[in-house]
Order: C-alpha cells, then structure tokens, then sequence
C-alpha cells in the first residue's frame, strides 16, 4: 500500500508546475477480485488509455512480481491514476488525484465505472 500511495504521490508531482500548490483532492477505492497479475494489468492499461490516463504511464512490480501498480497521468487534465492489483490478497485498488476537485472527482468516477463495472 505504501509503494500504491507514493506512486500517486510521485505521478502528482510530475503534473504539478509549481511545488507550493494546495493539496491534491484524492478518490480512492477498491474491489476483490480473483483475475490473475497480467491480464488484470492489460485490462488496466486499455481502459486507462481509453480513457485519457496515458501519459508518463509506467507499471511498477513489487519485489517479489506477484504485484504491481500502473499509473499515469491525464492527457487534457492535471489528474493522475493509480491502480494496485495484487492477486495475492486478491484486490485492486485505484487512486485518482488532481487539484480540481470537479474534474479529479468526474474522471475518478468514470474510472470506477469503467474498471470496476457496477459493483
């Protein structure tokens, strides 16, 4: 979780011009789910691209390649993504951040609908 959180953190950064601005809105949910590694990961990547999540996108893997966090950052909006899929515990967690609190919160929702479905 902590290496989850400092990948938003890091993709916020990389967005941000100025280092004294005020803090980031930040949405954050997760679901169980039993998908394995990979394809959780290319669905992530496809539908994160499709939505607008596709610049300076990276999938970083755990030690161990049993886990791994992609994240990006928005082509038209100062609005990063995060997603940690760790089979392991059988979860997938995603992170939206920005610093517009209707635009951060609009594309966190389309996100959960479009990665999560209707759960």
């Amino acid at each position: 979780m902590r290496d989850f959180l400092q990948s938003v953190r890091n993709g916020l950064e990389a967005g941000l011009a100025e280092p004294r601005l005020p803090a980031p809105f930040v949405y954050v949910t997760a679901i169980q789910s039993a998908a394995g590694l990979t394809r959780s990961l290319a669905g992530i990547t496809l539908i994160s691209r499709e939505i607008g999540f596709e610049q300076d996108a990276e999938t970083v893997y755990s030690a161990d390649a049993r886990s791994a966090t992609f994240h990006a950052q928005h082509r038209d909006a100062c609005v990063a993504l995060a997603v940690e899929v760790c089979p392991a515990r059988q979860t997938v967690s995603i992170a939206v951040s920005g610093t517009n609190n209707d635009e951060t919160y609009r594309l966190f929702l389309e996100a959960d609908r479009r990665l999560f479905g209707n759960c």
